[in-house]
């Protein structure tokens, strides 16, 4: 799944890329503006102590494919999607894991590598996603999707069809496969992709296997494996890398924070997270220089910021820091 975690923020040779970013914020009225400019009108609600985003939005249009990689950086309750939009989206967690509710009861969790497709245009949904969420979106047309199955298919859909929410995908699947070959294209072969034959091809590829998907969901029901909501331990530890990530805590202070031995922790993060603990915690870290650098008052420096949060070794601070947000720590100061 690299060539889908990377598109977006880099180039074809590796290097950080902000070519396609529309937003990177902690301000709530600057990214829900771009939201809904890029998905549709929402409510958007941040769970458990108010908190500023850290978000970052970048996106491509392939088609009427709008493509985009996103996440708030904070666990956040969404609803209220605007159905009048004539809009749908297929969400694809990349990082966390996110509930997506088809109405008060009823809900299914995607891990990493599982999608869920839904036609907002006709019917009810919600989903709560937690604080380490990462997703590639793709948001489609309701009209767009309707023709090419007419097209495809030679006789309009059933109207049953696009109200049925379903999750699919995995990491060994034909979704991941296909998107990960459109990710390459879109890295490797940008303009071909935005302006050229190419990106009709990918647009239409992209919609038969989503409508294919969709008709079987139909007539042939399926249930994908159900994942388990991330244990009170994994939970734990978030929480305490969040009130203590200053302090720099070690693996075993985090697992002691969870009550569990750090095997058990390191077996649970890989499991929920896709990640170890302390790529967690640096997560949260590297987050929080971030978000205060992008609050500082004038006369600030990255070394002061650099020095509440525990860092020495400046150098290594900024390689780090560049790899993650594709620019370094005095960029993000000087754009405040």
């Amino acid at each position: 799944m690299e060539a889908i975690r990377n598109v977006l923020v880099q180039d074809a040779s590796g290097a950080p890329s902000t070519r396609y970013r529309l937003v990177a914020s902690t301000d709530w009225d600057a990214v829900q503006h771009w939201c809904q400019q890029v998905y549709m009108p929402y409510t958007t609600t941040p769970v458990g102590c108010v908190r500023s985003p850290n978000s970052v939005l970048d996106v491509i249009r392939i088609g009427h494919f709008t493509v985009s990689r996103f996440s708030y950086g904070v666990p956040v309750h969404l609803t209220d999607f605007s159905a009048e939009a004539g809009t749908g989206m297929v969400l694809t967690t990349l990082k966390g894991a996110i509930r997506h509710w088809s109405s008060g009861r009823e809900y299914l969790d995607t891990g990493i590598g599982e999608a869920f497709l839904v036609d907002n245009s006709r019917t009810y949904y919600c989903l709560d996603a937690d604080p380490n969420h990462l997703q590639l979106n793709l948001t489609f047309r309701h009209d767009a999707m309707a023709a090419l199955h007419e097209r495809w298919f030679g006789l309009p859909a059933d109207e049953r069809m696009w109200t049925k929410t379903f999750r699919f995908g995995g990491t060994q699947s034909s979704w991941i496969d296909l998107l990960s070959f459109v990710c390459r294209c879109i890295t490797e072969m940008p303009e071909a992709v935005e302006h050229g034959p190419l990106g009709r091809r990918l647009e239409e590829m992209l919609g038969v296997h989503l409508l294919t998907l969709w008709r079987n969901q139909l007539t042939h029901p399926q249930q994908p494996t159900q994942h388990r909501v991330a244990p009170k331990h994994v939970l734990a530890a978030e929480q305490y890398m969040r009130d203590h990530g200053r302090d720099a805590p070690t693996l075993s202070e985090l697992a002691q924070s969870a009550h569990v031995s750090v095997r058990t922790l390191n077996a649970a993060f890989r499991e929920h997270r896709g990640c170890t603990p302390m790529e967690a915690l640096r997560e949260v870290r590297l987050s929080g220089v971030r978000a205060e650098l992008m609050i500082a008052p004038a006369g600030t420096r990255v070394c002061d910021i650099a020095a509440t949060w525990g860092y020495i070794n400046l150098g290594m601070l900024a390689s780090s820091y560049r790899r993650r947000f594709g620019e370094s720590p005095s960029a993000t100061l000087a754009r405040r």
